[in-house]
């Protein structure tokens, strides 16, 4: 529990929109973009198989871990009661979740909105345990980004979990230090894929290769359309990765 509330952040009785949210970036007035990240606790990695747009069956990687924890301090000095934040931010998103609409980005960007560029995984299923929240994804193996992420998880890297929400926090002193607590009325964005720093170097590391590898994508009568871009870097990266 917080002892001695010594000041509030702007509160908005405003209804959230994830969907506005996440394809424009725009914030509800009153309430500002929430980032935390924690490290990817692995439960599950598989194999799976999932129908493509032709009707054909394809491979891909789901993994299921540790989201995000309540009623705890994190290391971002906020706290999120299960009852009264996590568990209506969990039940708010569900809609979207089983339309297959929420994706989450390959490093978090500075603002809300979900960048098609950046793509890496689809969020496929979120619920709760006792003030735990739990979540598994999808790799999306046919993005560049997607196919990066999805290297990491084969080589036993590990990745950070970073949950993009908006909301208002109020702000507390326990112990003579600040903390903050998030207020009802929080929504999760989605949650994108990050690096922590026991592995920037490895990211770094798999950047430098790719320059090495990928030249400059011409032809002599002009550049690379999109698609047969993102297909060559899908393939150089999954190269690097010996993958298929």
């Amino acid at each position: 529990m917080l002892p001695k509330i010594r000041g509030k952040l702007t509160i908005s009785e405003n209804s959230v929109n994830r969907r506005v949210i996440a394809e424009t970036g725009t914030i509800p007035s009153g309430m500002q973009l929430i980032r935390d990240t924690f490290a990817f606790q692995v439960l599950d990695k598989k194999d799976i198989v999932v129908e493509s747009k032709n009707g054909q069956e394809e491979p891909a990687l789901r993994v299921t871990g540790l989201f995000q924890e309540g009623d705890i301090e994190n290391a971002n000095g906020r706290v999120y009661d299960a009852r009264e934040v996590l568990a209506p931010a969990v039940q708010s998103i569900q809609e979207d979740i089983s339309s297959r609409a929420v994706m989450g980005e390959y490093d978090h960007p500075a603002d809300a909105k979900i960048h098609l560029d950046r793509v890496s995984h689809l969020i496929t299923k979120i619920w709760m345990e006792g003030r735990k929240v739990y979540g598994e994804a999808e790799v999306l193996h046919r993005l560049p980004c997607g196919a990066c992420l999805r290297g990491l998880f084969e080589h036993n890297i590990r990745v950070g979990i970073s949950s993009r929400g908006v909301g208002d926090m109020e702000v507390a002193e326990s112990g003579g230090q600040e903390k903050y607590r998030v207020l009802p009325g929080y929504s999760f964005v989605t949650w994108d894929a990050v690096a922590e720093p026991s592995v920037s170097n490895a990211i770094l590391n798999i950047r430098e290769g790719l320059d090495h590898q990928l030249k400059p994508l011409k032809k002599s009568r002009g550049i690379f359309d999109q698609k047969i871009y993102q297909d060559m870097v899908v393939e150089e990266i999954n190269k690097y990765f010996g993958l298929k």
